[in-house]
């Protein structure tokens, strides 16, 4: 079952609680990923250190948007 975790502007991306996999994805679903094993790790150490910054100062939701548009 995929969970919705983030939807911004352009970007947006769903968790599978059951295996820890992500579907990164633009929203006019044009262009998606799905991350497994490493690529997943990775994915979601990028995405805990975002979710440690201060949100004015850092802006996290466009540095979690950049971080999808890396991987798409």
């Amino acid at each position: 079952m995929m969970l919705s975790v983030f939807s911004g502007l352009q970007y947006s991306f769903s968790y599978e609680v059951e295996t820890g996999h992500y579907l990164l994805h633009d929203n006019d679903y044009n262009s998606h990923i799905y991350l497994q094993g490493d690529d997943a790790r990775i994915f979601r150490e990028q995405i805990e250190l975002i979710d440690c910054l201060k949100d004015p100062d850092s802006k996290t939701g466009m540095l979690m948007e950049n971080t999808i548009s890396i991987y798409l």
